[in-house]
């Protein structure tokens, strides 16, 4: 699934929605879209099952997110791995994220939805976006 969530005041579009995933993942583009100095990256380990070996990041970083629309949202501080990896995608939202927002995905609706105090955000995923990703060649 593809959204396009607020991070640090910057909506970064082609996000890709994981649950099976370990990681929440920042490409370097997106890190630098996002103004943030490279000062404030943590040190972190190197990891691997993006791609086919092991990556290691330039430094991890807790960043606000922002789901849903200006009368119904939801902003919650995520960890994000930031590194040198070749996406199709601006970042990666995997099980940790999902876990912190208490998001649920279903593809059948191609929706992400999670509770807001007494409502619930539903957030359709990019569909046409989703397709353009699987047919473009890297």
């Amino acid at each position: 699934m593809l959204c396009s969530p607020v991070i640090s005041n910057v909506l970064v579009t082609k996000t890709l929605v994981e649950g099976g995933s370990g990681l929440n993942v920042l490409s370097i583009e997106t890190f630098d879209r996002l103004q943030v100095l490279y000062d404030q990256l943590q040190p972190t380990k190197t990891f691997s099952g993006v791609t086919d070996s092991s990556s290691t990041p330039i430094g991890q970083i807790r960043n606000p997110i922002t789901f849903g629309q200006r009368d119904n949202y939801r902003t919650e501080l995520i960890d994000f791995i930031v590194a040198h990896i070749c996406l199709l995608y601006n970042a990666i939202l995997g099980y940790p994220a999902l876990a912190k927002v208490t998001a649920m995905t279903h593809h059948g609706y191609n929706v992400l939805k999670m509770p807001r105090n007494r409502d619930i955000i539903t957030i359709a995923c990019e569909e046409k976006e989703a397709v353009c990703s699987l047919v473009r060649p890297y």
